[in-house]
């Protein structure tokens, strides 16, 4: 009797394991913690320069944007006003691109945050291009681990002047280019507050553009131990039905 209940139990574990083994199988990879490609908006009222139109300032949910951003100035712009004056989302991000892309200029940039607690990976990709740059115009990218105070009361932030300027965050792109380029950083997981951001060093009248960002995570491997313990489970199931 009790060989037989040994073994029914030793059979159970298998069925577990085998079960959990092909959920881990099947299970998505990777969640989608941040996703923008600005194709929401339908609505570019000015033109800036002359023959692109834009829709300025922001981009906001409200009006077509995928998620929630921020406006950030880390530098002293050619012409100091508000952040609105130097975002903006372009109907066309030219080249290639048919389609809309968000765009900075003149030392202000948008940003995001994301929370990686849970996940062992985090990747960064996106699509970028510079228009009319010249000297030391770059568009630059990076990301801020921490939380930044500003930002828990306004979507506008100028990082001048406090500890939150550029070279307290981590850069991973400078460059410019007339076509689109891809790009793929990895980030760091396990923290509650991680900003990204995009901006344009230096550039009045000179553009940074932003297009199909998304930063994916893969989680913790969570139903691996269960397998793990359902192993071992297994392991003293048989020891005492060998008993």
């Amino acid at each position: 009797m009790g060989n037989r209940l040994g073994a029914a139990r030793l059979g159970a574990c298998i069925t577990v394991v085998s079960a959990l083994v092909a959920l881990t199988a099947t299970a998505p990879r990777a969640a989608t913690l941040f996703h923008e490609d600005f194709d929401g908006y339908t609505s570019f009222p000015a033109q800036d320069p002359l023959g692109d139109p834009i829709n300025p300032g922001l981009p906001k949910v409200a009006e077509g944007a995928d998620s929630h951003w921020y406006g950030i100035r880390f530098e002293t712009p050619t012409t100091d006003g508000p952040l609105d004056n130097d975002i903006a989302v372009q109907k066309i991000g030219g080249g290639p691109n048919l389609t809309p892309v968000g765009r900075v200029e003149d030392e202000a940039g948008i940003a995001f945050r994301v929370n990686t607690v849970g996940f062992t990976t985090a990747t960064l990709d996106f699509d970028w291009r510079t228009f009319l740059v010249s000297g030391a115009d770059r568009l630059r990218a990076g990301y801020f681990v921490g939380d930044i105070p500003a930002f828990a009361t306004s979507d506008y932030f100028d990082a001048r002047g406090t500890p939150y300027v550029w070279t307290s965050w981590t850069p991973l792109l400078s460059g410019k280019g007339d076509t689109f380029q891809h790009a793929t950083y990895s980030l760091p997981t396990g923290v509650s507050s991680l900003w990204v951001v995009f901006w344009l060093d230096n550039g009045e009248g000179d553009f940074g553009k932003v297009d199909n960002v998304n930063l994916t995570a893969v989680p913790e491997p969570s139903a691996l131990l269960l397998v793990s313990l359902a192993g071992a489970l297994c392991a003293a199931t048989r020891r005492v039905s060998a008993g």
